[in-house]
């Protein structure tokens, strides 16, 4: 994809000097992370909802939201990837797969397989697209969804969370309601977290006030 992928955008990971040079000033702008994450979760949707065998993607990170000439997301790396005898049901993985830092803390520990593992990690990239922050930071003992969770019961200010770099006042009720989606989508109980379906009719409905 000509914009390559959602985490060097947002981490700067693995530029080249020129790349970095020609777009160091580039910073993801609200509007435009809004509609990554809704083309993303338009993906995930129809893989879960629409196709007649439900796919669980179950590597779901930002490396692996590619981004086309217009930013417009584009969900990839199906090498994971598990076909579902229908929706609803779940079934046992022979290995864990996936990436430190987005895996569902269940998915670690069963090996089960359902549509809520691919929630868990797309709640991770919402948090990781208003925070600006990694899954997994250098040298700290809890990932981003523990520290969102943290930041959240422990009744801090949700701006307070914003990645500085888009901190707006007209756009903070839509960034408000992406953490905290974000924040629902990584709950640790796999049953609170709400389908794709679902996370897609949030998401338009904050593109379409902000709008």
């Amino acid at each position: 994809m000509e914009n390559q992928s959602l985490d060097k955008w947002l981490h700067h990971k693995r530029r080249s000097e020129k790349d970095i040079t020609a777009s160091a000033h580039c910073v993801l702008e609200w509007h435009t992370r809004l509609q990554i994450a809704i083309g993303a979760a338009r993906g995930l949707c129809y893989m879960h909802h629409e196709c007649s065998t439900p796919i669980i993607h179950r590597d779901i990170k930002c490396s692996n939201i590619l981004l086309d000439h217009e930013l417009n997301a584009k969900i990839a790396d199906f090498g994971l990837a598990k076909i579902l005898a229908k929706w609803g049901e779940t079934e046992t993985a022979s290995a864990i797969a996936g990436t430190f830092g987005y895996l569902a803390p269940e998915y670690a520990y069963t090996s089960k397989v359902n549509a809520k593992i691919d929630v868990y990690s797309f709640g991770v990239v919402l948090l990781e697209l208003v925070t600006g922050r990694e899954p997994i930071n250098g040298d700290e003992h809890i990932n981003l969804a523990q520290r969102a969770w943290n930041h959240h019961e422990e009744g801090n200010p949700v701006v307070d969370a914003i990645d500085e770099e888009i901190k707006e006042a007209c756009f903070l009720n839509e960034m408000s309601s992406m953490f905290k989606l974000g924040i629902i989508c990584t709950s640790t109980v796999p049953s609170a977290r709400p389908s794709m379906k679902e996370v897609l009719q949030i998401l338009l409905l904050s593109l379409n006030t902000s709008s």
